[in-house]
């Protein structure tokens, strides 16, 4: 595969874990498209697709393990090496928790956005990172992946570098 990845890059992946279609089948729910294509997001640390995201701790990953899953790679325009940075430097205070599972109940309630005490889901983590390094103008407490890859296929400030099987 010949893409070029870069530091600031986002991804949304559909993987196949009951967790998957459990997400999957909450977001149906809430879309406005009424579809739900990806369950898991991150953010690209550098052209390696070395990753940081929430698993089952936030950490550092690699999109290697996404071989053989549907996947869309979003770059924002304005996105820089300084603009990158300035989100890192505030969403690695979450480096090495666990994944919140408590914050699920409140994704499925639809309250996720108005409480964020703790750390965050995937997709909270992509959007945080978003706001702090000033390409997205509201936080991402209460984002879900779909949300992030509707807003990406759509957005004039954002180029899809990549959507398919990875």
């Amino acid at each position: 595969m010949n893409i070029e990845l870069r530091s600031g890059d986002y991804f949304c992946v559909r993987t196949s874990s009951w967790f998957a279609y459990l997400v999957l089948l909450k977001e149906i729910f809430s879309s406005l498209d009424s579809k739900a294509e990806f369950n898991h997001s991150g953010i690209i640390l550098n052209d390696k697709g070395d990753t940081f995201e929430s698993l089952f701790l936030i950490n550092h990953y690699n999109l290697e393990q996404y071989k053989g899953h549907d996947i869309i790679i979003a770059r924002y325009k304005e996105m820089t090496p300084e603009k990158f940075e300035a989100g890192m430097k505030e969403v690695l205070q979450y480096d090495g928790r666990i994944y919140p599972f408590w914050r699920l109940p409140l994704h499925l309630l639809g309250l996720a956005k108005f409480f964020h005490s703790t750390f965050p889901v995937c997709s909270e983590l992509v959007g945080e990172h978003a706001y702090y390094a000033g390409v997205h103008d509201v936080h991402g407490w209460g984002w879900n992946p779909d949300n992030l890859a509707d807003l990406w296929d759509i957005s004039k400030y954002v180029d899809v570098i990549y959507k398919g099987v990875w």
